[in-house]
């Protein structure tokens, strides 16, 4: 009996024995990975770098082939990721949403989404900024956006409709099918409007029939529906900035839409010349009446 148990646990020994020693680099590079915060994968097609080399392959793919191998079959929509399609099939269409804000009460399919939410929205918080400008984001992938389409200029998706082009994909998506397709799949069940975002109505139902402002300037009594709002209100108001100016003029605005006016008007100048001849002209026929 005692020679049998020892042959059965050198047996467990034995099969348990390179279990151990292929686990051991693996559990090696997962501490690196996390704890130090290692990424010795750089990605050769952009600045990304990966902790693991399964994570860059799977970013090439995704993102520079542009496969997408998951199609979902309630809608048109795919995915790059398996675990993306099972999430979006769980909060799109079966409604699934567990994670509630305690603050707002909006609903989120994922915890990390409620996380990031609460840290953005909530608290404020803009931990990535850009070293060129003083903006601020919440996510590093917002700032990267910001930093590709804004300082270098970059809108890589064109509209094979029109002449607009797009920073992501996404957002060529959304403008194909918003104004080209008319489609609009989101509908107010308040009122008869409709919106090709989820977001826009989301912001349509806060602002008109909830009549929420939710942010509060602290130097005046106006509220505004959205922060970035109550930002521009305050920089243009209180701090007195104006930065967009005028490239025939020395105007200077403190909104961007300013600008858009006055170069759709053929700028400020070009009016006062056509104001002063219009006068001149207007005195002259006077005169010789």
């Amino acid at each position: 009996m005692r020679e049998m148990r020892e042959g059965i646990w050198t047996k467990i020994r034995l099969v348990q024995a390179p279990k151990s020693r292929t686990r051991r680099p693996e559990r090696f590079r997962m501490r690196q990975t996390i704890h130090e915060g290692r990424k010795d994968y750089p990605c050769d097609k952009c600045e990304k770098k990966f902790g693991q080399k399964s994570h860059l392959l799977l970013h090439k793919k995704t993102t520079h082939e542009g496969r997408k191998d998951y199609p979902c079959d309630k809608c048109e929509k795919k995915f790059g990721q398996k675990s993306h399609l099972l999430l979006h099939q769980k909060t799109t269409h079966e409604g699934h949403k567990d994670y509630v804000c305690d603050k707002c009460q909006r609903k989120f399919g994922h915890k990390v989404s409620l996380l990031y939410h609460q840290k953005v929205v909530h608290e404020g918080r803009r931990d990535f900024s850009c070293d060129k400008c003083e903006q601020r984001f919440g996510h590093k992938s917002n700032l990267r956006y910001h930093q590709r389409t804004v300082h270098q200029g970059r809108k890589d998706f064109a509209c094979d409709k029109c002449e607009n082009k797009f920073g992501q994909k996404g957002f060529l998506l959304i403008h194909q099918n918003a104004v080209h397709e008319g489609t609009k799949e989101n509908a107010c069940d308040k009122c008869e409007k409709k919106f090709a975002q989820k977001s826009h109505l989301r912001f349509h139902k806060k602002m008109i029939h909830e009549g929420r402002r939710d942010h509060a300037c602290d130097m005046c009594e106006k509220k505004f529906g959205t922060k970035s709002d109550l930002l521009k209100h305050q920089k243009t108001k209180h701090e007195g900035r104006k930065d967009y100016a005028c490239d025939q003029c020395d105007k200077k605005y403190g909104e961007r839409i300013g600008v858009l006016l006055l170069n759709r008007m053929k700028c400020c100048i070009m009016l006062t010349t056509i104001l002063r001849a219009f006068l001149a002209f207007k005195l002259l026929m006077q005169t010789l009446a």
